[in-house]
């Protein structure tokens, strides 16, 4: 794991307790300063911090509002302010309208989130609002707007990461065989596009589609089902693309049917988390593969920034060690989005900064260093919204997520066909 950021560095159903609410609320004020600034901006994160996503959003959520007050005591750009603020919107498409909303009308010109469902529903009030959205994850083929992007992603949508997860398996197999690969998902839009990708494109890699399985993102207590209708096909690999309460049931359910004793290998699309680990427990999820696009707990100290995030882990939530990678997920997102705001006001001044100013600035990113070393470089654009558009590829070991690939994995371009890169309007860096 190591490696790969030497590598990196060389480019630049679970409810959360009352206290863990009112920890967070705590986090989030920031000391005031001895002058009082020209200009407050303010970043509203739509968070889950109780429902079934908590189980690994909580700590997301953590990790962008530390990011922004360590970020501000650290010094913001020259006479602004950044301030935060946060609603629960687990990401429910009803109170995701609700806290959108309240933002509006606390003045808020940058949102963050980390799923689609927080997304989606807002996604016509973000334009007429003109307030820009970071979204930590994938996106779905839902989430492009015109003629300007407002939603700038972590990584690329569900249906074009299944050419990349395709072509990696392509290269791990050596049997003479077609190879034989099913999904393990949730009922969720991206899910979907994932779906009808890999059916497109899994005979091109002369591989055999078996189908998936979606069951609820919200409420599922059994997937016994889905597992042995899925295992009756005989895979060689099932790949999960799944989180919080569900991923938990899921895991759990094909450890107990020894889903991998069958010959069956497992792989978790982004984002298995460190603290889902701990939840599912370390033995069920031995042996998983993980893909995904932030580093893990054992190379966070290898980091340029490692060891101000240990800190701020450590004085603004009070845990002696850090124990959840997703608090580096939340990071970055706090990272882009006052990123954003400090090109902004180089770009435009103090005086004009508003949230189209900040959306323009995002769309002009090129080679900007936003996140400290963490990932490469920064270039985004109105067709290429995407931060962080890369891969690697960890395994469990021992309950602790270890780096399996030896390094980033390049994401086969050529391989998408025109017609997928004109739906998602885009055009990666170097193409025309």
């Amino acid at each position: 794991m190591v490696r790969m950021f030497k590598h990196i560095k060389s480019y630049g159903l679970v409810t959360v307790s009352i206290a863990l609410v009112l920890a967070l609320l705590m986090g989030s004020v920031v000391p005031a300063k001895a002058t009082e600034p020209e200009r407050i901006v303010k970043i509203g994160l739509q968070a889950a911090l109780t429902g079934p996503l908590a189980s690994v959003h909580i700590w997301l959520n953590y990790g962008t509002l530390d990011c922004i007050r360590f970020m501000n005591e650290r010094g913001s750009p020259e006479d602004v302010h950044i301030e935060s603020t946060w609603y629960d919107s687990r990401g429910e498409p009803g109170r995701t309208v609700s806290a959108h909303r309240r933002f509006k009308e606390e003045g808020v010109q940058v949102e963050v989130s980390f799923i689609d469902t927080s997304v989606e529903p807002i996604l016509s009030s973000l334009q007429r609002d003109e307030i820009p959205m970071i979204m930590t994850g994938g996106s779905s083929e839902l989430m492009v707007t015109k003629p300007v992007q407002w939603v700038f992603c972590a990584c690329w949508p569900w249906a074009l990461y299944a050419v990349h997860m395709l072509n990696y398996l392509k290269q791990t197999w050596t049997e003479e065989r077609p190879l034989r690969v099913g999904l393990m998902g949730i009922d969720y839009p991206p899910s979907y596009d994932l779906d009808k990708a890999v059916r497109k494109y899994a005979p091109r890699f002369g591989m055999e589609y078996i189908g998936g399985a979606f069951p609820s993102m919200f409420g599922t207590l059994d997937t016994s089902t889905e597992w042995l209708r899925l295992a009756r096909e005989k895979p060689d690999w099932i790949v999960l693309m799944s989180f919080g309460q569900t991923q938990t049931v899921q895991v759990k359910d094909g450890a107990r049917l020894e889903i991998m004793k069958k010959g069956i290998k497992l792989m978790a699309a982004y984002p298995m988390a460190q603290k889902q680990i701990d939840i599912a427990g370390k033995r069920d999820c031995e042996g998983w593969l993980i893909m995904r696009h932030m580093p893990s707990l054992a190379e966070i100290r290898d980091l340029p920034i490692g060891k101000d995030i240990m800190e701020a882990a450590k004085r603004y939530r009070g845990v002696a060690e850090l124990t959840d990678d997703a608090y580096l997920l939340g990071w970055t997102g706090g990272q882009i989005a006052v990123g954003g705001i400090r090109l902004a006001t180089e770009q435009v001044g103090v005086e004009n900064l508003s949230g189209a100013a900040v959306r323009n600035a995002l769309a002009s990113m090129k080679d900007y260093d936003a996140t400290s070393g963490i990932m490469p470089p920064v270039t985004m654009s109105d067709t290429w919204p995407i931060y962080a558009p890369w891969e690697m590829v960890y395994k469990v070991h021992d309950g602790k997520i270890l780096p399996y690939s030896e390094g980033p994995i390049e994401f086969p371009y050529d391989l998408v066909d025109p017609e997928d890169w004109e739906r998602f309007r885009l055009v990666p860096p170097g193409k025309s």
